[in-house]
């Protein structure tokens, strides 16, 4: 069968580029016609059977979005090919999320063998889709797609923690059944390159798994609910792991996987054995399957948040021998440290905030001359350390840091007060644990065991700082760094970072970058913003 074309591009020497990257004919495609704007390409599309849709996102008149959705109801089997740029970011998420773009090319980058390879691919879905009665299939496919929506829902409620029961299930989810949590580690390093390789691993899991449902979890990984009537789920998803593996840019994932639960109305307990197995990347290293464990009450206890005396011990040898410049002292109380980290008395989260905090007691002796600019890298650096590989890696980053701050042009000299200067060193490491929740200068007082007033002056006096306007600039940099690096809506973005109230956030947020939260995401989209690396940047004020 030889399928249309119809490319959509309001610059002509796009649309002239895009047409002459293919041999059309010989790859059985007949190249239909252009069109400037959504408009002219819809016209086309009601008088003429179009197979695949090339189109640029913005355009005058109707952009590419809308054009789009109306082709889409005009013609359900529909393939789109997304050619887009930087600054379209926006626009190509909700495109994606429509459910007909095969794949996105980025204009900078294009080269003519990426079209190629598209177009190659919507032939082969439309083959697919064309097989067989396609009016017959379409009926029970949408039927077919409600009630998995609606399951798929359901299940996310429960899942939550919101749901209680299920309106309809599959007969597959009866018995026993297997949860895994998919995290992909890297897709290019592009966020809507992630999307797009999430998108197209669930489509892939469903294909090939008949006895289970995948679907994107609002934590932004894969989760899939599996059938083990036949005790072979383990494997099975190793299988799918491998599989996508092999697939073209699909990126690498590392998967967590519950141990078998009777009934689906433990799938809650089995999300959260899934999602803790996945913490054995972080020991073990990423790209591998992690079969996860029931507790036993024992291990149940022990992760009971609170204070750990034992870190709390470290941490405080750990801040004075810094505070009186004693290297060999900090460097054996960073060894005890790693020692319990590799024994794994502590999980992944809990090893990169014992990091985070030792290194904010490094950095504590430099607060009186830290600019806007060193506020920045601090945070950048102390943000990095959650995208550590693994332990190794994490434990190499400390090591790092404390050795170039023992050499001679950084060494710390030793304060008339060293007492004093620990105190605030711990009280910096405790702040940086807690800014993103309802801290109070009350609460750090308490915990350094001082009174309020006297370690308000103190740590204005060693920091330069107010308590609050340091909390804030913590706040607000946290709140930089996932606009840069999520897809998390604004509201959502103000109350992670530690913000009570959206207009508040707003409000400060203007005042101290001089633009909204929404500008500031357009120009990280657009390239604009510096990356941070580690650990291999200057000092903070060298």
């Amino acid at each position: 069968m030889v399928y249309n074309a119809l490319i959509v591009d309001d610059e002509p020497m796009i649309r002239f580029g895009l047409a002459s990257c293919v041999e059309w004919e010989q790859e059985g495609v007949r190249l239909a016609g252009e069109a400037a704007n959504g408009e002219a390409a819809l016209a086309l599309i009601r008088s003429e059977e179009i197979h695949i849709l090339i189109t640029d996102i913005k355009m005058p008149l109707m952009d590419g979005l809308e054009l789009i959705r109306l082709a889409k109801e005009l013609r359900p089997e529909l393939k789109v090919v997304l050619v887009s740029s930087y600054s379209d970011f926006a626009y190509a998420v909700e495109a994606v999320k429509l459910g007909v773009v095969v794949d996105y090319l980025l204009k900078p980058t294009m080269e003519p063998e990426d079209l190629l390879r598209v177009v190659r691919t919507c032939k082969d879905r439309l083959a697919r889709d064309l097989a067989g009665s396609e009016k017959e299939l379409r009926l029970r496919e949408e039927e077919e797609k409600s009630r998995k929506h609606r399951f798929e829902e359901e299940l996310k409620a429960f899942l939550g923690g919101i749901g209680k029961d299920f309106e309809w299930k599959p007969e597959w989810a009866i018995g026993h059944i297997v949860l895994a949590v998919w995290r992909l580690e890297s897709a290019g390093g592009e966020a809507l390159r992630h999307i797009v390789s999430l998108e197209s691993a669930k489509n892939k899991l469903n294909e090939w798994c008949p006895h289970g449902h995948s679907f994107l979890s609002g934590e932004g990984e894969l989760v899939t609910l599996l059938a083990d009537h036949s005790g072979s789920a383990f494997s099975d998803i190793t299988r799918y792991h491998r599989l996508l593996a092999e697939e073209d840019g699909m990126g690498e994932f590392t998967v967590g996987v519950s141990p078998v639960v009777h009934r689906l109305q433990s799938a809650q307990d089995a999300y959260g054995w899934a999602r803790k197995a996945l913490g054995n990347a972080f020991f073990e290293g990423r790209g591998r399957c992690y079969l996860g464990q029931i507790p036993s009450g024992g291990e149940e206890r022990r992760q009971i948040p609170g204070p750990d005396a034992g870190f709390e011990r470290l941490r405080e040898k750990f801040s004075k021998a810094y505070a009186f410049s004693d290297q060999p002292g900090s460097e054996a109380a960073l060894a005890e440290m790693v020692a319990l980290w590799k024994a794994r008395r502590y999980g992944r989260d809990e090893i990169v905030a014992h990091a985070r905090s030792l290194l904010m007691i490094m950095w504590s002796h430099r607060f009186r001359v830290k600019t806007e600019e060193d506020m920045g890298m601090m945070m950048r650096r102390l943000g990095s350390l959650e995208q550590s590989s693994g332990l190794d890696s994490l434990i190499r980053a400390v090591r790092e840091e404390l050795s170039r701050f023992w050499k001679p042009d950084n060494r710390p000299t030793v304060a008339v007060d060293a007492g004093g200067a620990h105190v605030i060193q711990l009280a910096l490491s405790y702040i940086q644990e807690h800014y993103r929740r309802d801290i109070s200068l009350q609460d750090v007082a308490d915990y350094v065991h001082m009174s309020k007033n006297y370690f308000s002056e103190q740590f204005k006096q060693r920091t330069g700082m107010n308590f609050i306007d340091f909390v804030i600039s913590l706040r607000l940099h946290y709140a930089k760094h996932l606009l840069e690096q999520t897809s998390m809506k604004v509201i959502d973005v103000g109350a992670e970072s530690g913000f009570n109230s959206p207009k508040h956030f707003l409000k400060l947020f203007k005042r101290e970058l001089n633009c909204t939260p929404l500008e500031f995401r357009e120009q990280c989209e657009q390239g604009r913003t510096k990356e941070a690396t580690w650990p291999g940047e200057d000092g903070l004020n060298e």
